[in-house]
């Protein structure tokens, strides 16, 4: 029996938490994947790169109702959506909103990357979700309901998200204590949603609003000439940027795992990106081998292994390094004995 019967069989007319779906994808090798498309509300869609899985279903609240499961191959020229890889392309999408005023999108756009959060969480904002009723500020985010997961993350607010929250109150005129339940990002439909305490309205007027914000970030993205990018891209930046900047911290992935709640960490890798840009430098690298090769060049493989250590442990075998070399200062043989004595050292130390 072919996969998508044997999830059909076992799926339709069942309630799952997204948690009970993401599991079961992932034991299939699907990874979930962000819809930009509109059209296609009530649908959760799934990939193992080669073909997608797609789920529709009825939701309430955190319970889906499966109805339909179906596999869509990949379709000619469509390519995965990345992250902003470049200070050019992030600096040029930043220009291009602030210099044609258009400071909700932007905002949009920055928080997309501060907070690593989706469009619908970040347009459901409110003012009340950043300030404590005093008017003080809050370092921390603890009140997001996440809309396709349910749960509620904590996010800090950084300084820096600060600094752009407090420019477009200040190019807006908006007094945030003076609209304190109000969302930060508010629209007419939401605004009726929310007078009538109709749910299903307000999902809706988010998904007007999204859509609303799709097509700028597009035009946007168009005008900067960048390919491949989505609104979901600020929230893979996210991760991008952080991998970058912490790769050497052997708590890197799992904190990333941990922000955006993936299952385990090989999620993670694919989603920020991680793996496709490994494998690219594998493809460049066979290729820069054989072109040595046709240049009558003898290729040099450079493969001792890199060991990682912690700073302070660092510190400590050079002081040692230091120390014994003035110590056995002219005896090369024992000398050769100390270094092998902390290379062994060294061995002990390496982070896995």
């Amino acid at each position: 029996m072919k996969l998508v019967e044997k999830l059909n069989k076992k799926m339709v007319g069942n309630i799952y938490t997204m948690e009970e779906i993401d599991s079961i994808m992932e034991e299939k090798k699907y990874i979930p994947i962000e819809s930009d498309d509109e059209s296609e509300e009530g649908v959760l869609k799934y990939s193992n790169k080669s073909s997608q899985m797609w789920l529709k279903y009825v939701r309430e609240e955190e319970d889906y109702l499966v109805s339909d499961v179906t596999l869509r191959t990949k379709k000619a020229g469509k390519t995965k959506v990345r992250a902003f890889r470049t200070v050019g392309e992030i600096k040029s999408m930043m220009d291009y909103f602030r210099d044609n005023d258009k400071d909700e999108e932007f905002l949009i756009f920055m928080l997309g990357i501060f907070l690593g959060r989706r469009i619908g969480d970040t347009l459901s904002l409110k003012w009340s979700d950043l300030y404590y009723e005093n008017g003080k500020k809050k370092d921390k985010l603890k009140t997001l309901v996440e809309e396709k997961t349910g749960k509620t993350v904590e996010i800090s607010l950084t300084d820096i998200t600060w600094k752009y929250i407090d420019w477009y109150c200040d190019k807006k005129k908006i007094v945030p204590m003076e609209q304190f339940k109000q969302d930060i990002f508010p629209t007419e439909g939401k605004t009726k949603a929310i007078l009538a305490c109709d749910g299903e309205l307000y999902s809706k007027a988010i998904d007007k609003q999204a859509a609303s914000y799709r097509y700028e970030f597009k035009k946007a993205a168009n005008a900067c000439d960048i390919e491949d990018v989505s609104t979901h891209s600020t929230r893979k930046t996210f991760g991008y940027i952080s991998h970058e900047i912490n790769k050497f911290d052997p708590d890197c992935l799992p904190v990333l795992q941990t922000i955006y709640g993936h299952k385990d960490i090989e999620t993670t890798k694919i989603y920020i990106d991680i793996m496709d840009e490994k494998a690219e430098k594998y493809f460049n690298d066979v290729g820069k081998y054989v072109e040595d090769i046709d240049n009558g060049v003898t290729p040099v493989i450079d493969n001792i292994p890199v060991i990682a250590l912690k700073t302070n442990d660092m510190r400590s075998i050079l002081q040692q390094a230091f120390i014994l070399g003035r110590k056995f200062n002219g005896d090369e043989e024992e000398a050769i004995q100390t270094v092998n004595k902390l290379i062994s050292k060294v061995e002990e130390m390496r982070i896995s």
